[in-house]
């Protein structure tokens, strides 16, 4: 379903990736822990397809929903038209729905600076799951928020995860976020010999 083969990843010819293999079944889970600034969005740009300046071979659905840690919503669009702008199959019910399931459904009408940074989440996981897609991307979604909207939020994307069956990538700092969405570890981690180790944990 989604099987990368990364030989090298380079910028101005430093090499930022090397040797990243990753062979993901329909409905499995992987987290990617690693420090800061040691490649991760990196490695989750090239695994979505925004990023096809390396060396290697990526095999993926075409169909990918993608989460960022900022919500990227449009700002000139209501909470609504945010969902069917990205959705424009789904009909007047499905984004009702989506926006009842993530206790928006009063908000429809709101643009996204009307919102806190919670709902701006929540409307972000909403688009992302709105339409159901055979691979989930998420990076660092939960980072800054407080404890109880972070506990929210992983209970929602485990109930849409489950429902959906789709696979999903998390690139995550935080062990308990992988374990909540019932993911297996992987990391990015600097090593002396080849500069990044990508490694099951």
């Amino acid at each position: 379903m989604l099987k990368l083969d990364l030989h090298r990843k380079s910028f101005a010819g430093h090499t930022v990736l090397e040797d990243v293999h990753l062979d993901l079944k329909q409905g499995e889970r992987v987290a990617i822990f690693g420090p800061s600034g040691v490649g991760k969005t990196t490695l989750l740009r090239i695994i979505a397809g925004l990023d096809k300046r390396f060396v290697g071979t990526r095999e993926a659905p075409d169909e990918i929903a993608l989460m960022f840690q900022n919500p990227t919503l449009l700002e000139w669009r209501t909470t609504k038209e945010n969902l069917q702008i990205f959705h424009p199959a789904s009909d007047e019910q499905d984004i009702q729905a989506a926006l009842s399931q993530v206790g928006l459904q009063d908000k429809a009408d709101h643009y996204p600076r009307q919102l806190s940074v919670g709902q701006q989440r929540r409307l972000a996981l909403a688009r992302c799951f709105l339409t159901p897609t055979p691979l989930v991307l998420l990076d660092e979604p939960f980072t800054s928020l407080d404890q109880s909207l972070r506990q929210e939020m992983l209970t929602l994307t485990r109930a849409f995860l489950d429902k959906t069956g789709s696979a999903l990538v998390l690139v995550t700092h935080a062990q308990d976020e992988a374990e909540a969405l019932g993911a297996k570890y992987y990391e990015l981690r600097n090593a002396p010999q080849n500069g990044v180790e990508f490694a099951a944990l």
